[in-house]
């Protein structure tokens, strides 16, 4: 007993002493940039004065590069693609390298201007503090938002989306809507893209329904919330139903997307016929039918023999009778 107790006692020391320290070396986040996202909304020729902060939470001083780039969402998970072999002017920094103490906040305060006679529609910008020469072991660059801001180590971006008043296209359509027609059981997997070719990003809104072959509705499901760049398109996944169910189900997609109201639809059906239980089900139908014909053929043939012998005791006894009819007293 004093032997397991001493090697617990020791087993809790490594872990307290080495795993603690290794796992949060590699969760820690020195670097953090708030707001990671920011949307403005200016007149084309008008100019606005915006801020972005950069939080060092490391033990030492962190030294680096800031710049202003346009970036683009094509990637079907949203992930933005920073352009950074592009001139972006746009936006102003005040600087473009700076350090940070330890514990201390960066404010950078920046300037939007937006060209006179620009079109209508969204520009998309990052703002990105990129660290001189390599972090140490556990810092790592993370946004505080897994869609609204680029992980790229070492470097933490901001990003900024600048609608230019006015009327803006808004077009999108449905480009995939798929389904299986066919499967034995629940619940139904739905795949759909939505593509947007407007001029600005969308945020489409909508339910998926599915309703059975009476007309009923079983389910409604609610779309993921997903911005959707120009020109860009994201996939969307869910399940509808149940494990058992049965016939033919009919599944409908309704988006509204943009400042107008725009709506897109989109449907498909597909059999639920739990092909192996039904078999099974039949196959057992078909066993037990048998028996019972089995068993009522040995019934009827063990009538039909008890039948054949008391006709012949019977004949029996109508020979026997016939024999002494003479002999029977009158």
């Amino acid at each position: 007993m004093k032997k397991i107790i001493v090697f617990t006692f020791f087993i809790s020391l490594y872990l307290y002493i080495f795993i603690p320290q290794s796992a949060n070396a590699q969760a820690r986040i020195p670097l953090v940039v708030a707001p990671a996202r920011q949307a403005i909304a200016i007149d084309a020729g008008d100019s606005q004065n915006l801020q972005i902060k950069f939080f060092n939470e490391s033990i030492t001083p962190l030294s680096g590069n800031l710049k202003a780039v346009d970036f683009i969402v094509t990637a079907n998970d949203g992930s933005p693609i920073l352009l950074e072999d592009q001139t972006n002017d746009w936006v102003k920094l005040p600087y473009d390298r700076a350090t940070i103490a330890s514990g201390d906040v960066l404010r950078v305060n920046f300037k939007v201007t937006v060209p006179p006679a620009t079109q209508p529609g969204g520009r998309y910008v990052a703002i990105i503090f990129e660290t001189v020469g390599p972090l140490q072991t556990g810092q790592l660059s993370q946004s505080s938002n897994n869609e609204g801001a680029s992980l790229i180590s070492p470097r933490i971006v901001g990003l900024v989306s600048i609608r230019v008043n006015g009327p803006i296209v808004e077009s999108a359509f449905v480009d995939v809507f798929r389904l299986p027609n066919f499967q034995e059981f629940g619940k139904i997997p739905v795949n759909f893209t939505i593509t947007n070719k407007g001029g600005y990003h969308i945020n489409p809104k909508g339910q998926i329904t599915l309703v059975n072959w009476m007309g009923k509705e079983v389910e409604r499901v609610t779309i993921d919330d997903k911005n959707i760049f120009p020109n860009a398109s994201r996939t969307y996944d869910a399940k509808l139903g149940q494990t058992w169910m049965f016939g033919r189900y009919s599944v409908g997609l309704t988006v509204a997307y943009g400042e107008t109201g725009k709506t897109l639809t989109a449907s498909n059906f597909v059999w639920i016929i739990p092909v192996t239980v039904v078999v099974i089900v039949i196959f057992s139908l078909l066993i037990i039918i048998l028996l019972v014909y089995l068993i009522s053929r040995k019934v009827k043939a063990k009538q039909e023999a008890l039948e054949e012998k008391l006709e012949e005791e019977i004949s029996d006894l109508e020979a026997i009778k016939n024999k002494f009819k003479d002999k029977l007293p009158k």
